[in-house]
Order: structure tokens, then sequence, then C-alpha cells
């Protein structure tokens, strides 16, 4: 119980050294609970990056070399004595991707001619509706086909 609550304390601990990374005044602050908490946060931002030990993290050797069986072998290790070898050094601050190829701009397409066909005005789009014409038009058409769907039906009804 007393370990869950040291845990709980400390992430609670964490949390609020975290927030008062937000809080740029917070190392002159009069509540003593920041002050500390932005004391404990510059330690860790002061703090140098780990190393391994015998490398060098901003640089890695690549060894290629082939066996005596034809194999390949990629390494950062360099071969056995006696085997002749290429080495590569790669920066971990360098990108090394190729950007992708720029598109290549094609003349602005002309817009399609306008095809003309045998459609009578009457099948055009219905909206919008702009011209007093056609609409006259859309109400004789919609009364013939009252009209069908009538005549239709009393011959159902027969």
């Amino acid at each position: 119980m007393m370990i869950r609550l040291l845990i709980i304390i400390l992430i609670v601990l964490v949390g609020a050294a975290a927030l008062s990374g937000l809080n740029p005044s917070a190392e002159q602050s009069t509540n003593p609970l920041i002050k500390g908490l932005a004391t404990v946060q510059s330690w860790f931002r002061e703090a140098p990056i780990p190393k391994l030990p015998g490398t060098d993290n901003s640089e890695t050797s690549v060894y290629k070399w082939r066996d005596s069986s034809g194999e390949w072998h990629f390494s950062n290790q360099p071969p056995p004595a006696g085997v002749a070898s290429s080495v590569k050094i790669y920066r971990s601050d360098i990108n090394i991707t190729q950007t992708p190829p720029t598109p290549v701009k094609n003349e602005p397409e002309q817009p399609p001619e306008k095809k003309t066909t045998n459609i009578p005005e009457t099948a055009a789009p219905l909206l919008p509706i702009t011209n007093p014409e056609r609409v006259k038009q859309l109400i004789k058409d919609a009364k013939n086909v009252q009209g069908l769907v009538d005549n239709r039906q009393q011959d159902l009804d027969q």
C-alpha cells in the first residue's frame, strides 16, 4: 500500500514538473513546490545525453565485404584481417534519402469542347429554373405525366 502511494506521488510530481516547464516564470515563483519542480526540471534539461561506450552517436560506419564463398556481408564491425572491404560513414545529422522528384507541370489543359447533341431543350437539367418559358414547359410535362398515370389507373381498375 505504501509503495502505491509513493508511485502516485512520484507520478504527480513528474507531471507537475512537466507542466511547470510550460510556465517560463516558474523558477521565479514564490510557491516553493513550483520553484522546486522547476529546479528538478532544469536538472533534466541540463543533463548530457548518454552515449554508448566506444561509439560516437553522430556517425555510423558500415563495412561491406565478400567472404570466400561469395556472400556479401554488411556490418558495423570491421571484417576479419586480410579481407578486402569498403566502408561508408553515415552521419545521424544528415538526411540521406533523396527528395521526391518535382512533378513536371504540363501546359494547362484546354476545356473540352461542348458537344452538340440532338437532345431537346425540355430534356435539359431541371435546376436552376430561371427561364419562365421553361417553367411553363415543366408544368405542361407534369400535367401530361399525371394524365398518363390517371389513364393507367383507369385501365387497372377495369
